[in-house]
């Protein structure tokens, strides 16, 4: 393995049009100039994008007026933004349910305050290599994979600080009221709970142990931030485990 092969960037970029979310906001990402080389000597942009726009970790006040927000769950922990971290890879389908059976022999490799970064096939590659960002709802954030109830609660029991995927919705976006919020109100009832989605590269990844390091953009006041996460695996990831145990 080699030192590329140690990082393993699992971010989306913040693409010009995209809107991952489009049944939650009207506005896409628009990135123009505003100095350019020619006209004033110097090249300047402009960048309008919201906390949904790319790969975003969002802590209880993405629903809720009161509790954390990242900055400060961040600010709070000896190791900041790095955390372990276990990976699933499974051949979920699009739509598809995420049992308890699903996740059970991994939730048991997880130690309390861990990530879980979980591969559904690779959801999200697929749709940014046909749409490059541009989303169908029906088809993007309506047929997403998403977490059974009981698979939540296995994921809460166990422990997991940072649940982590490469699909938009958690919960079932399909229900009679809509899009459900029910266990992700029980996920951040532990208050110090984030979520990091939607994710990229997943299948990059070769160990099931690895540390993960979210790398948000800090933005005052903000319930989700903007990130660039990556993982470390072999030599990297041992390093990093002796850093955590300090």
């Amino acid at each position: 393995m080699t030192m590329q092969d140690d990082i393993i960037k699992i971010g989306l970029p913040i693409i010009n049009k995209t809107n991952l979310y489009p049944m939650v906001k009207p506005q896409s990402t628009r990135i123009s100039p505003i100095k350019t080389i020619q006209e004033d000597g110097v090249e300047v942009w402009n960048i309008s994008f919201t906390s949904l726009d790319c790969t975003y970790v969002e802590s209880v006040r993405h629903i809720a007026s009161q509790g954390p927000l990242p900055m400060e769950i961040f600010a709070e922990r000896p190791a900041g933004d790095i955390y372990k971290a276990v990976v699933v890879h499974l051949e979920v389908e699009a739509g598809g349910e995420i049992s308890l059976l699903d996740l059970k022999a991994y939730l048991a490799q997880v130690e309390k305050g861990d990530a879980l970064i979980v591969d559904a096939n690779g959801y999200t590659d697929k749709w940014m290599a046909e749409s490059r960002g541009v989303i169908n709802v029906d088809d993007y954030n309506l047929n997403s994979p998403y977490f059974s109830d009981q698979a939540m609660k296995g994921i809460i029991n166990a422990g997991v600080a940072i649940l982590a995927g490469d699909f938009p919705s958690f919960s079932s976006p399909r229900t009679e009221e809509g899009f459900s919020t029910n266990m992700i109100a029980e996920f951040y009832k532990t208050q110090e709970n984030m979520i990091l989605a939607p994710l990229t590269d997943l299948d990059k990844i070769e160990e099931t142990k690895v540390v993960l390091q979210i790398n948000p953009l800090e933005i005052e006041g903000c319930c989700g931030l903007v990130c660039s996460p990556v993982v470390y695996q072999g030599k990297l990831k041992a390093s990093f485990l002796e850093y955590l145990k300090e």
